[in-house]
């Protein structure tokens, strides 16, 4: 089976699961690590929830079929961002937090706060 077709099951503490892409779940260093510990299942942290997982997954693979598409990279991320509400942004920052995605966490980096 090729990379791009395995999955990494990521659990948070309120016992939400996503199935992310290994192709893409490697960004957030927390998953890549425990990949190459020969892991398949990511134990994350109290901090993240279910919600600010799934918003990770769905940026990462919006941003990837973005990429593909040709579209600039920093052009989608202040797309993606504008339309995130205040909690979802709140629960993307612990999730890039506690990932270990710092590409994920600087998306905030330099945002005015009070756009939410």
């Amino acid at each position: 089976m090729a990379e791009e077709d395995q999955t990494v099951l990521v659990r948070c503490a309120d016992l939400a699961r996503i199935e992310v892409p290994v192709s893409l779940a490697q960004r957030a260093a927390r998953v890549a690590a425990a990949l190459e510990a020969g892991e398949r299942v990511v134990e994350l942290p109290r901090g993240v929830s279910g919600k600010g997982l799934a918003t990770a997954a769905a940026y990462y693979e919006a941003r990837a079929e973005a990429e593909a598409w040709g579209v600039d990279g920093a052009e989608f991320d202040g797309e993606f961002v504008q339309g995130l509400t205040h909690d979802a942004a709140i629960d993307l920052i612990y999730a890039a937090h506690h990932l270990g995605d710092q590409a994920l966490f600087n998306l905030f980096v330099g945002y005015k706060a009070n756009h939410f």
